[in-house]
């Protein structure tokens, strides 16, 4: 299309925002009911371009026209009635940010839990390493076995289920502090302090144990399943020093195992 400075055309308002040609029959008559231009049409435009359009998309007389504008800030329109119209600021745009659905927050809250359970384990690894204590406590083991089924039986859980889970966790929880005491047989950090093992580090522990039982609770009884597509980000979470994929694995296994009473 040959670039224009003006281009002027008019057509009478109407009562029907956009006639068909069927309806008009007589041009005389739809003269003869003008209205003052309020919605504007394709032809009610006069186009006053400093810098041409490069693209003019072709329209019938009842259809609107389409121009392709490129033209800078300068560019306007301007109606019939010699208003100008400025064209708006472009819409705002908002980042777009990757959100959860409530489950999976829920998910990887319970995955979180449980790894900064077993990131404790550095604590409790020097202290026995420095105190000559052994790694295995059988009576401590049971206390724990023993709470965790009674928080899992007052959350709404099977409480054998949730045994197995703390069993691998523990199980877990050991490897672990073998692995650091193990690192530190050439060469043990003399310097290194580690939190208190009575007074925060336990109470600490039986603190995440309580939430990991609500968590799972609260997960499963809103229709939340440990499926083995979940297992990824179970591995990509619960990823303490020293702790082995098979044991993740067990835990994951345990996880799944867990039934609401």
């Amino acid at each position: 299309m040959n670039p224009v400075n003006q281009v002027s055309t008019t057509i009478s308002s109407t009562n029907s925002k956009y006639p068909q040609p069927s309806s008009v029959e007589d041009k005389s008559s739809v003269e003869d009911k003008e209205t003052p231009v309020k919605q504007l049409s394709n032809t009610n435009l006069k186009v006053n371009i400093k810098h041409p359009p490069e693209q003019c998309a072709q329209a019938s007389d009842y259809t609107f026209r389409q121009v392709a504008i490129t033209a800078t800030a300068q560019t306007r329109l301007v109606n019939s009635t010699g208003f100008t119209l400025q064209p708006g600021p472009p819409p705002e745009t908002t980042p777009v940010t990757e959100v959860l659905p409530g489950k999976n927050q829920q998910l990887h809250g319970i995955f979180e839990l449980i790894n900064q359970r077993l990131t404790y384990m550095e604590d409790v690894a020097l202290f026995k390493d420095r105190e000559n204590r052994a790694v295995e406590d059988l009576t401590r083991e049971k206390m724990v076995l023993e709470k965790a089924m009674s928080d899992a039986k007052n959350a709404g859980l099977d409480p054998n289920s949730m045994e197995h889970f703390f069993q691998a966790q523990m199980n877990a929880a050991k490897a672990i502090q073998y692995g650091y005491i193990k690192q530190w047989s050439s060469a043990r950090p003399a310097n290194k302090k580690h939190r208190d093992l009575y007074s925060e580090v336990r109470p600490r522990l039986i603190e995440l144990g309580k939430q990991i039982v609500i968590q799972i609770s609260a997960y499963l009884k809103n229709g939340g399943k440990f499926d083995n597509n979940m297992q990824q980000d179970f591995v990509r979470l619960v990823n303490a020093t020293h702790l082995s994929e098979d044991d993740k694995e067990k835990m994951f296994e345990c996880l799944q195992r867990i039934r609401v009473i």
